[in-house]
């Protein structure tokens, strides 16, 4: 990474607050503190002595690193060659 890119990179992190992580993960602040304390998500830093907040650039970098958790299922298909139960009754008349 040349000098021009690592300045490009530094502008463009700002800080995210609680909310605001809380609704881009779909996570709790109880979660994602768990999460934090074992070094399973970025640690917030202390902005001031009442404000926590989390650097964009490691909450993005956590996300693109999800892509490579994906699951793969063995058989993806075994809900299509099951009939749904209520289409299996029968009538008689």
């Amino acid at each position: 990474m040349n000098q021009t890119e690592r300045d490009e990179q530094q502008a463009t992190v700002r800080l995210m607050r609680w909310p605001e992580v809380e609704e881009i993960t779909g996570l709790t602040r109880q979660t994602l503190v768990k999460m934090a304390a074992n070094d399973w998500f970025p640690k917030p830093v202390q902005v001031s002595a009442q404000i926590t907040a989390f650097l964009s650039n490691e909450v993005e970098a956590w996300l693109e690193e999800l892509k490579t958790r994906r699951v793969h299922y063995q058989n993806p298909e075994p809900w299509a060659r099951r009939p749904f139960a209520a289409q299996q009754s029968t009538t008689t008349a």
